[in-house]
Order: structure tokens, then C-alpha cells, then sequence
């Protein structure tokens, strides 16, 4: 079976982790800090937490903002499930916007309306394109002071005008779970110029405890949700090898767009410097082949798809007007095998399997 996104490990997370594994540390540890530290530095900011997920990272990053109960948090329509349910699980209601056709993050024209109050955004970077109305999003936000969380679990390493990605709003969520760019199994990371959101994420990562010298005394609604040492052993690892990660994703991608070229697919558009966690193409809508059939029939050739993201607002439990540009995109997209080791003979072996299922001809040689 070729994968849609095999991770990437190597001699250096082995070692890591087995360091880790020696140390007597569980939770916690000089790991942990040490990726705090290289993180924030490497991201740009002055302050990183570690924590056990991405969608942990997402849920303590609302609960740091205090927000009154009543606050909406708007989001993006199409992105991951966790999204919408670390801002239910925070207290407050997702108001969910369609978004953009090109690089599918939050249009700002839903924002520029104004016929809404929010308590806070949150923007995501989707597949790892840096969202094309990130500018004016953050100026918006800005000007009405509404806190803005760029959730970048998709985008390690992508920049917007030599800046990276997470380092724009407010706060930035990143999730490291086993698949992302980089991988570390269950983990995430909340970053922040901040001194005061930084002491609030952690007061909601560490069960409220103001020090680690002092136990049982909690001083916020909290969870536990610090994060295995050796977690982030394989993190540390993977933070010092994300060059070479973003590398091969970037190289993945390209070679995904040489492959397909003479064929009336349609990929997400640049935007900034991405990082193409994923390749996702609008097959279907050319061919008029629902996502799921296609997917199934690349199963069945042993070659493993994935469909694009359900619209937050299709969820039972979250609920609102319908997204038309997100529904479209659940309709015609296919990811396509993106992890880091995929091969250029795995990618002709793709598309010699789609064009076969779809009848279709390249224009120009595979």
C-alpha cells in the first residue's frame, strides 16, 4: 500500500528517544524544555508550551485568552473536526465562515461585512498554504481588538513575507501529531510573544498550578496536559531535522504537479512560502466521480487517498448556515500520497492508476 503520509524517522529520534528512555523521565523533563526553548526560538516567538496534543494546544490557547462565556470564536469552514471541538469544550459557540477558493483558508470578505461581534479568530494555515487573507485578517483583528489564533499545525516551517506562520496572531497552535510535518506521536505546542498568554496557556496545560513547587493548589480551571518526555525526545529530533522535512514535503508537492500536468486537475493555489503538508487536487468536479468512489478505487489498487475535510458547519453538534466553498471542496477533493518519503515511481504509479479509473489521457508523457 502506498501511504497517504508515512512519517519520517530516523538514527537521531532513536537516539533521542532512547536518552529519554534512560533519563527516569516521564512527564516532563529537559526534553520538554529543550523543545520550548529551540521551538519559540525557531518559530519566532518568545514563548512556546509544550502540551500532549494539537487539539489540546487549541483548547488551552482559548482558555488562555479569559474570554467572557458568551463570546463566539469564529473559525474556518473547512478544517479538522479538533477545530470546533476545542472551542465547544473551552465554553464557547464556533461561528463558522466559509473560505476562499484558492488557498482554502477564512475569507476575509465573511469578516469585512461587520455585521457580527466576536470574542476572538481563529485562522488556520489548510494543508500548509499560508492563508491568502492573513494580512488583512490580522489587520482586522487588530483594529477591533479581537485576539486572533493562527492554528498552524499543518504549516510548520511555512512562511508569509520571510515571517513563519504562528508568529503572526496572537497565539499560535501547533499540533505534532505523528503525521505533521513534524511528528512526534501525541503533541502539541502553544507560542506566544506574550508573558501573560504564555503564564495562562500553561496555568491551563499543568492543572492550574501556578509553580511546580506548589501541588494541589490550583488557581484556574484546568486539565493535565503536559506532555511524555519522550514525546518530546522524538519532537527535539524532528525540530532538528525540519529543514530537511519541509524539504521533502516542498519536493513531494512539485513533483505532484509535474506528474499531473495535461490532466484538468485543479491544486490549491501558493501563497507565501508553503510547506505542502499535504497535496490535495480537485479531481472530481472535472470528472463529475464522487471523492469516495475514486478513493475506493485507488484502495482497491493498493494506493491510499483521503478525502477533504466534513464543513465545520455539517457537524451535528456545531451547526450553522451552510459554507458553499467548503461543501464544494468535501465534494471534489482527494489527497493524494504527501508523506516526506514518497517516491517520483510512486507518484507515476498514482496517476497512471487515476487516469485509468477516470479514462482520461495526459496531454504530455508520464
Amino acid at each position: 500500500m502506498i501511504p497517504v503520509n508515512a512519517p519520517d524517522l530516523g538514527p537521531l529520534e532513536e537516539q533521542y528517544v532512547l536518552e529519554a528512555l534512560r533519563s527516569g523521565w516521564i512527564t516532563g523533563g529537559p526534553f520538554v524544555e529543550r523543545f520550548e526553548r529551540d521551538f519559540a526560538a525557531w518559530v519566532g516567538a518568545r514563548h512556546a508550551v509544550a502540551c500532549c496534543s494539537g487539539t489540546a494546544a487549541l483548547w488551552a490557547a482559548v482558555m488562555a485568552l479569559d474570554l467572557p462565556v458568551w463570546a463566539d470564536i469564529a473559525v474556518p469552514a473547512f478544517a479538522c473536526d479538533a477545530l470546533a471541538n476545542a472551542v465547544l469544550v473551552a465554553g464557547h459557540r464556533p461561528l463558522v465562515l466559509d473560505v476562499e477558493g484558492l488557498t482554502w483558508g477564512l475569507s476575509y470578505e465573511q469578516l469585512d461585512r461587520g455585521v457580527f461581534p466576536v470574542g476572538a479568530l481563529i485562522l488556520v494555515h489548510t494543508y500548509g498554504v499560508p492563508a491568502l487573507d492573513t494580512r488583512p485578517i490580522a489587520e482586522w483583528c487588530r483594529a477591533r481588538r479581537v485576539p486572533l489564533i493562527e492554528d498552524a499545525s499543518e504549516a510548520h516551517g511555512a512562511t508569509l513575507d520571510g515571517q513563519r506562520v504562528g508568529s503572526i496572531g496572537d497565539l499560535g497552535v501547533f499540533s505534532l501529531r505523528g503525521e505533521k510535518v513534524l511528528g512526534a506521536g501525541n503533541f502539541g505546542a502553544v507560542v506566544t510573544d506574550s508573558d501573560d498568554l504564555a503564564r495562562r496557556v500553561r496555568l491551563a496545560v499543568d492543572n492550574g498550578l501556578p509553580s511546580q513547587a506548589v501541588r494541589y493548589w490550583s488557581v484556574a480551571p484546568s486539565l493535565n496536559l503536559r506532555p511524555p518526555h519522550l514525546s518530546a525526545a522524538l519532537a527535539c529530533a524532528q525540530l532538528e531535522r525540519a529543514d530537511e522535512l519541509v524539504a521533502a514535503r516542498r519536493r513531494v508537492h512539485h513533483a505532484w504537479r509535474d506528474v499531473f500536468a495535461g490532466l484538468p486537475f485543479v491544486f490549491q493555489q501558493p501563497h507565501g512560502e508553503p510547506v505542502w503538508w499535504l497535496t490535495a487536487v480537485d479531481i472530481c468536479r472535472a470528472t463529475r466521480m464522487l471523492p469516495q468512489d475514486l478513493i475506493a478505487a485507488l484502495h482497491a489498487r493498493g494506493i491510499e487517498g483521503r478525502p477533504g475535510f466534513y464543513p465545520l458547519d455539517s457537524l451535528p453538534h456545531v451547526g450553522g448556515p451552510s459554507t458553499p466553498v467548503a461543501r464544494r471542496l468535501l465534494e471534489s477533493l482527494v489527497v493524494l500520497p504527501s508523506g516526506p518519503r514518497t517516491t517520483e515511481a510512486e507518484q507515476r504509479q498514482v496517476v497512471q492508476a487515476v487516469t485509468e479509473i477516470l479514462g482520461l489521457r495526459s496531454t504530455r508523457s508520464m
